[in-house]
């Protein structure tokens, strides 16, 4: 049977229940703006009712605050950081995108773009045709060939210093997502400290919610929370990046990168960074499902649009030479080969191996053959392997617009230089090569193994060369080598045909006099050579890589906008379930007063009632 004073407890659970009402939404108010802050709300029930052992049943006690809790939506939470994910991927390809166009792009006929250097080469060579001996309009012909090969070499020097400036990125992006995995495994030691006997941390865990927020913008995250048996005890909370665990309750895994000292393709900048978990296990840098701005980065860095140099190995097992026959396309053209000349990494059946260079041999059926010279000795027999340099990474980013600025250049330079090399100049003598390449290394300028040079040797036996840069300088002060050692990075025109234009070999006789233009209309011609390229003419090569661009940046343009709006829906619907709205706590405020005012009218009823039981009836 409850005691005289009952009703006065009942009032006081009453008023401590609405109390802790009225205090919970004035923090609500108070965190409106507070990101990341998930709106609070007491967890109240009824207090166990007494039986009184009568007809009429058992009698309430008053109420409870159970627990205060936090009104945050889990599956929201899951959506909201998949569309983080995506935006940050396609906001960071965006941006990047961006910057290629702007170094690739002719924005308009005036700019020294790629385009317009090489339409004003060639409006120069029909000009020169109408006064061959114009030292003047030959001066400017050597000018704009001088200029073509310029713009070519000012682009690729942007989209080389456009992959360090991505590459520090993904080191600055690691970084952050430590520091997160830090922080996260900090606060949730805090965490299970508060709640060890049963109660919640609701502030805390809205700070790790936000922390993972933020982690999955940079990277794809999973998020998993083991509850303690019975509800007590320390909760585990693990969060996953890819296959890999980044923080399991206190501890964080660290992501570490390194500069590595191989290449993947031959224009690869040093010291590009490679990633490893602490714990010594793998990081996929190319998994398609790594997601958020770490993905666009390595794609963006280590793109070649899933194109690779691929053939079939053999080799004895303790040899360190691998032979590769049966070449795919990107090994079937001088033009084309892009792999490192030096240093680079090759895979054989799920072996990798690092190469310290490699040898080319065409033979008389015009078959490639390549030797590797490989840095350890193989670990077993092939015969016959399918094999691959480099990981194909199935986006079209910087090492792709590379490799197509090379082929541009190697190409159009072979063929320009076979016609100039076929006249003569107005001396009487044969013509040298106009576009060739500078050799860092040497510190000398290249002349080449033209088509017909090499098409002379296969005749002969075949054709052979060695990647390695090193070589003699001929008595001539050039070095001769393989159109494999030009790329969009040294090109350039030949010093000595650019100091005298009267080297320029318009004739096609020594002795044809210098109104001979025979030589120049074959020059002309190559500007609409419809079988230099695969695509056709050099112009249509130019406007596909271009076009191929613009057509991919649009898209990644779309896809961003998409998933930001994807995202600002799904942050407003999560927002409308556990955000702070102030008119709604605004409406509690005064429920809140309304119901503490009951309590205290209750107190003070049961307050006049005992004064007159007590004081009053002599009981």
């Amino acid at each position: 049977m409850p005691s005289t004073f009952f009703g006065l407890n009942i009032a006081s659970s009453g008023m401590s229940t609405y109390h802790a009402w009225l205090n919970t939404t004035g923090h609500n108010v108070a965190n409106v703006k507070t990101p990341g802050y998930t709106r609070q709300y007491v967890n109240q029930q009824a207090k166990e009712a007494i039986s009184l052992g009568t007809s009429w049943g058992m009698m309430g006690s008053g109420v409870n605050a159970v627990s205060i809790l936090s009104q945050r939506d889990v599956y929201y939470d899951n959506k909201y950081r998949l569309s983080s994910t995506q935006y940050g991927k396609y906001s960071a390809m965006n941006y990047y995108m961006h910057s290629l166009a702007t170094h690739l792009w002719a924005t308009d006929e005036t700019s020294e773009s790629i385009t317009n250097s090489f339409d004003s080469f060639f409006q120069t060579v029909t000009s020169l045709s109408k006064n061959v001996p114009s030292a003047t309009e030959r001066t400017q012909l050597v000018g704009y060939a001088g200029s073509l090969m310029g713009s070519i070499k000012e682009a690729a020097d942007a989209l080389k210093e456009m992959q360090k400036d991505v590459n520090d990125q993904i080191a600055s992006t690691v970084d952050m997502i430590n520091a997160y995995g830090t922080e996260i495994a900090y606060i949730t030691r805090q965490i299970n400290t508060l709640e060890i006997d049963g109660a919640r941390a609701n502030d805390l865990r809205d700070q790790r919610a936000a922390l993972i927020d933020k982690l999955s913008e940079l990277v794809d995250v999973q998020v998993k929370e083991v509850p303690p048996p019975e509800g007590k005890g320390v909760t585990q909370f693990i969060v996953s990046v890819g296959s890999a665990v980044l923080v399991d309750t206190f501890d964080s895994n660290t992501i570490l990168y390194k500069a590595r000292d191989t290449f993947n393709s031959v224009n690869d900048i040093t010291n590009l960074y490679d990633l490893t978990w602490s714990n010594g296990q793998d990081f996929g840098i190319h998994d398609t499902d790594l997601g958020g701005k770490l993905q666009a980065l390595f794609e963006m860095r280590d793109g070649n649009n899933g194109e690779v140099f691929g053939g079939k190995a053999t080799g004895k097992e303790g040899d360190t030479v691998l032979t590769v026959t049966d070449v795919n396309d990107l090994g079937n053209s001088i033009f084309k080969l892009d792999i490192p000349a030096e240093n680079g990494v090759l895979t054989v059946d799920h072996s990798v191996y690092e190469y310290d260079y490699f040898e080319c041999e065409v033979d008389q059926d015009g078959k490639y053959t390549y030797t590797f010279h490989l840095k350890k000795p193989l670990g077993k027999d092939f015969n016959g392997d399918e094999m691959h340099v480099s990981d194909p990474v199935d986006y079209r980013g910087i090492p792709y617009y590379m490799s197509q600025l090379n082929e541009f250049v190697r190409t159009f330079s072979n063929a320009f230089n076979e016609v100039q090399t076929s006249g003569y100049d107005l001396y009487g003598n044969a013509g040298n090569q106009l576009f060739i390449g500078k050799d860092i290394a040497v510190g000398a300028e290249m002349r080449f193994d033209g088509t017909k040079a090499m098409e002379d040797a296969m005749a002969n036996g075949g054709y052979k060369f060695s990647s390695l840069s090193g070589g003699i300088v001929s008595s001539d002060g050039y070095l001769h080598t393989s159109y494999y050692r030009l790329t969009a990075l040294n090109t350039c025109a030949d010093s000595q045909i650019s100091k005298d234009g009267r080297l320029l070999a318009c004739s096609d006789q020594p002795d044809g006099g210098e109104s001979n233009a025979k030589n120049l209309v074959n020059m002309s011609k190559l500007s609409s050579d419809g079988t230099m390229f695969r695509v056709g003419e050099p112009t249509e090569f130019l406007r596909v890589m271009i076009s191929t661009l613009g057509v991919d940046g649009r898209k990644i343009e779309a896809a961003e906008q998409n998933a930001k709006n994807i995202r600002d829906s799904v942050e407003q619907r999560r927002m409308s379930k556990s955000g702070v709205d102030e008119d709604e706590e605004g409406q509690n405020l005064i429920i809140c007063q309304n119901l503490l005012n009951y309590q205290y009218k209750v107190l003070s009823v049961m307050n006049e009632v005992l004064n007159k039981l007590i004081n009053e009836t002599a009981i």
